[in-house]
């Protein structure tokens, strides 16, 4: 699922199919894996405006 992250200041950071997204009590959770290496980043929900996600079958905005 392609993942849309826009912040509150009005900049926007994008994630495609080969990231693992999960919302959490703290934030949005994102795992990005290649090859060997893996980097996980926590943005909190008070710095974010708006997520969408846009899949083959579903669409999702969330606002907060």
């Amino acid at each position: 699922m392609h993942t849309e992250i826009t912040f509150l200041d009005g900049k926007a950071v994008t994630f495609d199919e080969t990231a693992d997204v999960k919302m959490t009590p703290h934030g949005l959770e994102v795992l990005q894996r290649e090859g060997d290496e893996q980097i996980r980043v926590l943005f909190p929900w008070a710095r974010i405006d708006r997520v969408t996600q846009r899949g083959v079958n579903v669409a999702a905005i969330y606002t907060y």
